[in-house]
């Protein structure tokens, strides 16, 4: 069996990556669709491996699993690679009647041989990069990541999804400060993450029209609304504002009775 590489089998290794990453989220394409910068159209056709998707997508998708993007983004380099491996040459040709030569063409040294050293030099070494990338994330190649930095910090953060900027990511820091769990209703509660110096309410076992919102001293009032059933399934997270955990407010607005339900931190 032939052992396929280049830019074209990278690009379906790719592919199945992002697939396991999308199912881990547990998101529909509808909703991963409003949580990045893509489209349902686009990321249809980024998971099923007949598109490569922007370099900073992978990077939206890996904030919104909680992976470490670098094993992601080789397997893009990789599948962006213009071109790939030389083919190899064709195969000899039937043997039959040869023309005569002078002799001293047949004397002359044939170079076909470093051409095809070349050739199989770059499909091996390509192969190799391949298989070095798609290693499970416990080997040894991942055992000296690079140093995860935040997306934005404090100001910076306001209107900002907190997945994609690295805030609420394993290892961050991000706690809640203040929440409010009825025995029947929608639950929210309010997060603060130290790694990005910034705040966000999140809702969940709410119903299509619920809302919920959250202020901080001098960054204004930032909110999200449940609008289908995929947000209504899983919880549903305002955009940043800076600072925090202390000023913060958060209300929680009931789509079908206007009623108001408020936290402070």
């Amino acid at each position: 069996m032939t052992r396929r590489s280049g830019p074209e089998h990278g690009l379906l290794v790719l592919a199945r990556e992002l697939a396991v990453l999308r199912a881990r989220t547990g998101l529909s394409l509808d909703a991963l669709a409003r949580r990045t910068t893509a489209s349902r159209s686009s990321w249809h056709r980024y998971l099923n491996g007949t598109l490569l998707p922007p370099r900073a997508l992978v990077q939206e998708l890996c904030a919104l699993a909680d992976e470490p993007p670098g094993r992601l983004l080789a397997l893009w380099d990789l599948a962006a690679e213009p071109g790939g491996p030389p083919p190899p040459p064709p195969p000899p040709s039937e043997p039959g009647p040869r023309p005569s030569r002078p002799v001293r063409d047949r004397a002359r040294p044939r170079l076909r041989r470093p051409v095809l050293t070349t050739v199989l030099a770059g499909g091996l070494a390509l192969a190799a990069v391949l298989a070095a990338v798609s290693l499970p994330r416990d080997s040894a190649s991942d055992s000296r990541p690079e140093p995860l930095r935040p997306g934005c910090t404090g100001a910076e953060c306001t209107g900002r999804s907190s997945q994609p900027q690295a805030c609420a990511i394993a290892g961050s820091g991000t706690r809640t400060v203040a929440e409010r769990r009825p025995e029947r209703g929608p639950s929210m509660d309010i997060r603060y993450s130290p790694f990005c110096e910034a705040s966000w309410a999140r809702i969940w076992f709410g119903r299509v029209g619920d809302r919920v919102e959250i202020s901080a001293p001098g960054q204004g009032t930032r909110w999200t609304e449940i609008k289908d059933r995929f947000d209504a399934e899983g919880y549903l997270s305002t955009p940043m504002v800076g600072g925090g955990p202390e000023g913060l407010k958060a209300c929680l607005i009931l789509g079908d009775t206007a009623e108001r339900h408020c936290l402070t931190s």
